[in-house]
């Protein structure tokens, strides 16, 4: 009896922990199944267009907990049991947790209960009620049912937000970078030098007319390529009166070497040049008919050096880096409140600016302003030029004794360099030898110092400061030599000071500036000379007022000075029509500006005038100004109209005076020989010193992977580089590319997306090109159909194989960490993807599905290669079965 009393009592216990184990677990196992399930489609401009799938309960959509963080960058993480989730969002204090096995729901820190009609425990996901996103997460999405489709409205900034930012920054700096990376842009199209190559030719044809008389003036600049090198000169002619005046000048052979074509490294010699050229000197430059040797790269030199920023902030703020205003970095304060960046210092002024985003809502802002003339060198660079020949006065007339000049300068760091120089010859003086010193140093990073002496000449010292509140001071000072010939004003020494202030009236930017002039004699007077200047803006009006005083013209002796005395006083007013549709057409945009001086010394106006400018036909511009000097009583109207057509510039000009009138009519343009299309084309631009490229990009039939007579021309704009050009696309489908800088190095991106048949794609997506000097080259861009691919997902079960439908699958291309596409299976586990670029690519279920399933794929991933082919490639039979885990 007492046995059976025992077994009955423990089979009472075992009855509850049973019944209380079902009951605990009955939202997993006894849940309510959906009357639906269909994929809806996402469209969100941070995410893009994607589908996600969905159950209904009704005409409720419960939508999929998982994926919708992962395709937001939510971060989050499986609870203890693997079938819930838990994070913080939006803040790392606003934590939460969903748990379906124990009915858990924690938002921001506070605990509820998660109610067992608000949630659904799906094969792959858990899948929530809208009104739990809009309370967790401030994500209000609204489900069409008809149209299938899921909009969204969130609160807060998405972590896909900010990361596609810091993305976007990413592709801009491998930009700017891309020169020497040869795997996302390889260098297909290098420095071609040819023997002879036709170029390209400015002119400009003006003619005058005059009550004195007529005349017709022709300049003409030619570049081309012969013996490997650019060659380049100027012809003027004017014809006067019935004479005919020329001269031929810049006439210049020059030799690159692939030195003169990297800035990053210091090399021995960059390139030489034989012809007419000019000597590097400090001061008193000279013509010279000789050659011309130096190591300094035909391509600016852009980075120095490296400038730590770092601080403390509130610990885990963001922290934003800006260069010139443009986003470039981004980090986190850590827990300490410590952030650092490296960055890169260019020449030029550079303005760094550190946005910091703390957890409390606040934005900080802090600048500096950096300035690094090109004086300077980086550390340990050692820069030269050297000059010889005999110095030319005129076209016809060349001297008869040897001039030459060199100077050296070295980077003793990249805050410090020193240079010397010598000219020697009689062009320069009487001297047999004229040397020359310097020095350029920077101090604290924005305080500029200079120092230049020529001993026979002067010695000079000039300091300057830029603040990050645009205020800037310079001061110069100079000691002459009073012995040198070229002290032609009789000057001892001489000093100058120019200060800017920034400042804002009514919230417009205004500004002040002051500068300063004192002049020493030899004979003992001195010469004050000050400008003041005052600019503003009031709504759309800009006025200034401009105060000079001291001397007018150029004080040869300074015992006298007094009838050099000047003072006047300037004002202005300019008014520019906004182009709003509420504004007649023909008057948007007009620019206003009226001027009026009035000398103080003499205490009377001086003169007045107006001028006005407008757009007319969209290319061109049409002036009226009117002068009026009151103390000469002398008037002046001027009218003219200039236009840039597609292929010339023509300006048109008239004056009619009190004693006389001009008129002026002038055609200008260039001509570029095209390589491509085997003819001449026209511009309106001048083309000397620089460079272009005719572009092509045609369907390669026969795969050969060059341009064959008879292959078909594709006509789209669809390239970009990655600096400003002129890109224009000719009635034969063939691209012309000018305002190129001669030897720079170009990134080139093709856009598949402007092509004409979306079908159609490059084997290489970005190129890089060296464009040549004083000439178009010829790329030719070969376009293939694109791949197709193929292929199903099982899942292995019960020894069978089923089709998995609703997995997200990542395809990568190679040397990518972000997928290129994300693939869906349909219901039957079948998947397909069109329009894939030729390449090789690797494909694989999405790790957090398989996480949750609690399964393996096999293989892991699928690799194949797109290959180019004409009509496309297709590949089938890409398959993947999934198994389940040990254990399971």
């Amino acid at each position: 009896m007492k046995f059976l009393d025992k077994l009955s009592s423990r089979c009472i216990f075992f009855t509850f922990l049973l019944a209380g184990m079902l009951g605990f677990y009955s939202p997993v196992f006894a849940q309510k199944e959906p009357d639906g399930e269909a994929l809806l489609n996402f469209n969100y401009p941070a995410v893009g267009n994607v589908y996600i799938n969905g159950v209904f309960f009704g005409d409720v959509a419960f939508l999929p907990l998982g994926e919708i963080l992962s395709l937001l960058y939510i971060p989050n993480e499986r609870t203890e049991n693997g079938k819930g989730l838990k994070g913080a969002y939006p803040g790392k204090n606003d934590t939460w947790i969903i748990d379906p096995v124990t009915n858990q729901l924690q938002i921001k820190g506070q605990s509820e209960t998660l109610e067992a009609d608000k949630y659904y425990l799906g094969e792959m996901d858990l899948y929530l009620h809208p009104d739990y996103f809009a309370k967790i997460f401030g994500i209000t999405f609204t489900v069409n049912t008809y149209a299938l489709s899921v909009s969204m409205k969130t609160e807060f900034t998405l972590p896909i937000e900010e990361r596609q930012k810091r993305e976007a920054i990413r592709k801009q700096i491998q930009q700017r970078s891309s020169n020497t990376d040869s795997t996302s842009s390889p260098l297909l199209y290098p420095r071609e030098r040819k023997m002879l190559s036709l170029g390209v030719l400015d002119y400009n044809i003006n003619y005058t007319a005059t009550d004195l008389g007529n005349s017709t003036g022709l300049l003409l600049n030619a570049g081309m390529e012969l013996l490997g090198g650019d060659l380049q000169g100027s012809y003027n002619g004017n014809f006067v009166n019935g004479d005919l005046l020329n001269n031929v000048s810049g006439l210049r052979w020059r030799y690159v070497l692939p030195g003169g074509m990297t800035p990053e490294k210091n090399v021995g010699l960059a390139s030489v040049s034989v012809g007419q050229v000019n000597t590097t000197g400090f001061a008193n430059s000279a013509n010279l008919v000789g050659v011309s040797v130096t190591n300094n790269p035909v391509i600016p030199r852009l980075d120095l050096d490296v400038f730590v920023i770092d601080g403390t902030t509130v610990p885990d703020s963001e922290v934003e880096l800006l260069i010139g205003g443009q986003l470039v970095d981004f980090t986190r304060a850590d827990e300490v409140g410590y952030y650092r960046f490296n960055a890169p210092v260019t020449y030029g002024t550079v303005r760094l600016s550190t946005r910091i985003y703390t957890p409390r809502g606040e934005v900080i802002v802090q600048d500096r302003q950096i300035q690094v003339p090109f004086s300077f060198l980086p550390k340990g660079f050692v820069g030269y030029n050297a000059q010889v020949g005999l110095p030319q006065f005129s076209f016809d007339s060349l001297g008869t004794s040897v001039a030459t000049h060199a100077d050296i300068a070295y980077g003793i760091t990249n805050a410090l360099t020193v240079r010397a120089g010598a000219d020697q010859g009689d062009v320069f003086g009487e001297n047999s030898v004229y040397p020359v010193f310097g020095l350029s140093a920077r101090l604290f990073q924005q305080y500029l110092f200079n120092v230049d002496a020529l001993p026979d000449r002067y010695y000079r010292a000039n300091a300057s400061v830029f603040y990050a509140t645009n205020t800037n001071i310079n001061a110069q000072y100079t000691e002459y030599n009073p012995n040198s010939t070229y002290n032609r004003r009789g000057l001892n020494r001489d000093a100058n000071l120019n200060v800017f202030f920034p400042f804002k009236v009514a919230g417009k930017f205004s500004g002040f500036r002051v500068t300063g002039e004192r002049l020493w004699f030899e004979s003992g007077s001195g010469v004050n000379n000050y400008q003041l200047d005052f600019n503003t803006q009031i709504n759309r009006v800009v006025a200034r007022i401009n105060y000079r005083g001291g001397k007018r013209g150029i004080v040869e002796d300074g015992e006298d000075v007094s009838q050099f005395q000047l003072g006047l006083l300037t004002t202005s007013l300019t008014y520019t029509l906004p182009r709003t549709p509420g504004i007649p057409v023909y008057v948007r945009g007009l620019f206003l500006r009226g001027q009026f001086r009035y000398s103080t010394q003499f205490e009377q106006a001086e003169s007045v005038s107006f001028l006005l400018s407008q757009t007319l036909f969209k290319n061109g511009r049409f002036t009226f100004g009117f002068d009026r000097e009151l103390i000469r009583d002398l008037s002046q109207i001027q009218v003219g109209f200039l236009y840039d057509f597609k292929s010339f510039r023509t300006s048109t000009q008239y004056a009619k005076r009190t004693n006389g009138y001009a008129f002026q009519q002038a055609f200008s343009g260039s001509l570029a020989y095209d390589p491509a299309g085997n003819t001449v084309i026209p511009s309106n631009r001048d083309q000397i010193t620089r460079s272009g490229a005719a572009v092509r990009l045609f369907i390669d039939t026969n795969e050969n992977g060059i341009y064959d007579e008879g292959e078909e021309v594709v006509p789209a704009k669809a390239i970009r580089l990655d600096r400003s050009a002129n890109i224009l696309i000719g009635s034969d489908g063939i691209l012309r590319i000018t305002q190129l800088q001669s030897y720079w190095i170009y990134r080139m991106d093709i856009d598949v997306a402007a092509l004409p048949n979306p079908n159609l794609a490059p084997k290489v997506k970005s190129l890089s090109f060296v464009a040549e000097p004083n000439r178009l080259r010829e790329i030719d861009i070969p376009l293939y159909q694109t791949g197709i691919i193929e292929g199903s997902v099982f899942l292995s079960k019960n020894e069978s194989l089923q089709g998995q439908g609703g997995l997200r699958l990542e395809l990568f291309r190679e040397g990518e960490t972000e997928p290129v596409e994300i693939l869906r299976t349909f219901s039957d586990g079948g998947f397909y993807s069109y329009g894939l670029l030729p390449g090789k690519y690797t494909l694989r279920v999405d790790p957090k599905q398989l996480e949750f399933m609690r399964v393996d794929s096999n293989p892991a991933q699928l690799e194949f290669e797109i290959k180019a082919l004409a009509d496309g490639d297709y590949l089938e039979g890409l398959n993947l079965v999934l198994v389940s885990k040990p254990g399971q």
